[in-house]
C-alpha cells in the first residue's frame, strides 16, 4: 500500500468522497493526502480535455489543469493567510490549511464528474474555439465551486474577529478571488494545448 492510501485510510469510519468534502481531517497528513487525491481527479479532466488530439497532449493536459488549482494553493493561499494574520483576523494555520485542502478536494471530485461530458464534447465538437471554450466552462465551474467553499469557510472563520479585522479579510477574501480566477486562467492558458499553450 502507497503512503499516500495509508495517509487516506485514517479510522475515522468516512467515505472515500466525505474525507474529500469534510469540514476538517484529523491529521495534516490526511490534509495534505487530501489536497493530492484532489489534485489526481483534476487530472481525470486534463485526460479528458487531452483526448481531442491524443498523444503528448494527454498528459500536457493531465499535468496543466491540476497545475492551475496547486498554483492558487501554494502560492495564494500562504500569502492570503500571511495577509489575514497581519489584520489579525482569528484564523489557524491549521484551520487555513484544512479549508484549502477541502476546496482543492472538491474541485477535483467536480472536475472529475465533468470529465466523461467534456470528453464527449472536446472529440465531438469539429471547432477547436468551440471546444476550447466547453473546456474552459468545465473548469471554471469547478475551481468556482471550489473557491466559493474556500471563501465560506474562511469567511465563517473571520465571523469571531473584531469589525476591523473582519473588514480587512473580507476586502483580502475579495481581492484573492480575483487572484485565484486570475491566476487559475493565466496558468491553464500557458499549459493547456486546447486554449493555444504549450504543444
Amino acid at each position: 500500500m502507497t503512503a499516500l492510501a495509508k495517509a487516506w485510510q485514517t479510522g475515522d469510519g468516512l467515505s472515500w468522497t466525505e474525507r474529500l468534502v469534510a469540514p476538517s481531517l484529523a491529521t495534516v497528513v490526511a490534509e495534505g493526502a487530501r489536497a493530492v487525491w484532489g489534485l489526481v481527479l483534476a487530472a481525470t479532466y486534463g485526460v479528458a480535455l487531452g483526448t481531442r488530439q491524443g498523444g503528448g497532449e494527454l498528459w500536457q493536459h493531465a499535468l496543466g489543469v491540476p497545475a492551475g488549482l496547486a498554483a492558487v494553493a501554494l502560492v495564494g493561499v500562504p500569502s492570503l493567510f500571511v495577509f489575514l494574520a497581519l489584520v489579525d483576523a482569528p484564523i489557524s494555520p491549521t484551520g487555513a490549511l484544512s479549508v484549502a485542502t477541502r476546496a482543492l478536494g472538491i474541485s477535483g471530485l467536480v472536475l472529475a464528474g465533468l470529465a466523461p461530458a467534456a470528453t464527449l464534447f472536446v472529440v465531438t465538437i469539429e471547432s477547436r474555439g468551440v471546444a476550447g471554450l466547453a473546456g474552459v466552462s468545465g473548469l471554471l465551474f469547478a475551481g468556482g465551486i471550489g473557491l466559493v467553499h474556500l471563501l465560506n469557510g474562511l469567511s465563517h472563520q473571520l465571523r469571531q474577529a473584531s469589525p476591523l479585522a473582519r473588514a480587512g479579510g473580507n476586502a483580502a477574501l475579495a481581492v484573492f478571488a480575483l487572484f485565484a480566477v486570475g491566476l487559475c486562467l493565466r496558468v491553464w492558458w500557458a499549459t493547456l494545448p486546447l486554449f493555444g499553450g504549450a504543444s
